[in-house]
């Protein structure tokens, strides 16, 4: 069953505080630091809360979120075991942890399908295409009302609440899914998934995007759009279904933990990646998710064996 998980900004030192006393009594060993995408954070604290939960003398668990290119960064200055990323490491992420010495091995926790949300007061947005979230979002647009998107929608201000540009989320929406080298400035960002809900929820003109899970615990405040790959296009809206069968295109994606190979010399990191890699299909989906395949499951179990052995999993073709 899906679990809600809206934290507000001013707990989540107390929330971050409460996970790195996870265990603290079983164990007086280093945490294991995990920090990164928002997105993958439900998943990572549904790895941290069952693992606490059902093995004694478990060690204490650090799990927050600093965006995907944070996590990258504490990553290189050694100060994370395990990134949480909505995105593939990009080159220069690579390169800058592999100078540092840390090498990694990356495996898939879930599928993902970015949401486009409005507020539920707005009942005329019944489909975007891919084309128009351009036009909306591009750097320097001049849509500052829904009448600019549609001529048949109302002549209202349209305010948009987004992922800051350290998010993966930010980076594959922005770059992959829509083709442009950043967004226009005229948002209100947050790298805490659940401020952009509260925006969107709180506002009848607003709109925005983020990660599948924080929708699904939030279906009472928010309403999905549906997207069009084209004009010609059939609408798709964000499920299980449509994430999982490729429809819901261009916003699906996979979303990953990378994990410090020399971290799983310690046993409470390669206990917890083990814990987290043979149950992560219920994880994702508790978490609100859609599960690895199969056959990625497979992939994970065999990395870490390979990471457990000292001997990092081949690099993976993006």
């Amino acid at each position: 069953m899906l679990r809600p998980f809206v934290l507000c900004v001013s707990t989540l030192a107390a929330s971050v505080a409460v996970l790195g006393c996870g265990g603290c009594g079983g164990s007086a060993s280093k945490p294991v630091v995990v920090d990164g995408s928002s997105t993958v954070y439900p998943i990572s604290l549904a790895a941290q809360e069952a693992y606490t939960n059902s093995v004694e003398g478990t060690p204490r668990i650090i799990v927050d979120y600093h965006g995907t290119g944070g996590g990258f960064g504490r990553y290189a200055e050694g100060e994370v075991d395990i990134v949480d990323a909505s995105r593939p490491a990009k080159p220069e992420e690579e390169e800058k942890a592999r100078a540092s010495g840390f090498e990694w091995t990356r495996y898939v926790v879930a599928h993902d399908g970015i949401t486009v949300a409005v507020n539920p007061e707005n009942a005329f947005v019944d489909a975007l295409t891919v084309g128009q979230l351009r036009s909306l979002f591009e750097p320097g647009s001049a849509v500052d009302s829904w009448d600019d998107l549609d001529p048949s929608w109302p002549d209202e201000p349209i305010s948009l609440y987004t992922p800051d540009d350290d998010s993966g989320t930010y980076e594959f929406f922005v770059k992959d899914a829509l083709g442009m080298d950043g967004q226009r400035e005229d948002v209100q960002p947050s790298a805490d998934d659940n401020v952009l809900v509260s925006g969107i929820a709180g506002d009848a003109g607003a709109i925005g995007y983020f990660g599948f899970a924080y929708y699904a615990a939030n279906r009472d405040k928010l309403r999905a759009v549906p997207i069009k790959a084209d004009a010609d296009a059939e609408p798709v809206s964000p499920s299980v279904e449509t994430i999982y069968d490729g429809s819901y295109a261009p916003l699906s994606r996979p979303l990953f933990i990378y994990v410090k190979d020399a971290a799983m010399g310690r046993p409470e990191v390669a206990d917890f990646v083990a814990y987290y890699l043979e149950n992560v299909a219920d994880l994702a989906e508790e978490a609100g998710y859609v599960s690895p395949t199969e056959d990625e499951r497979a992939e994970n179990l065999d990395g870490l064996s390979r990471a457990k052995g000292g001997t990092p999993a081949p690099a993976a073709a993006e």
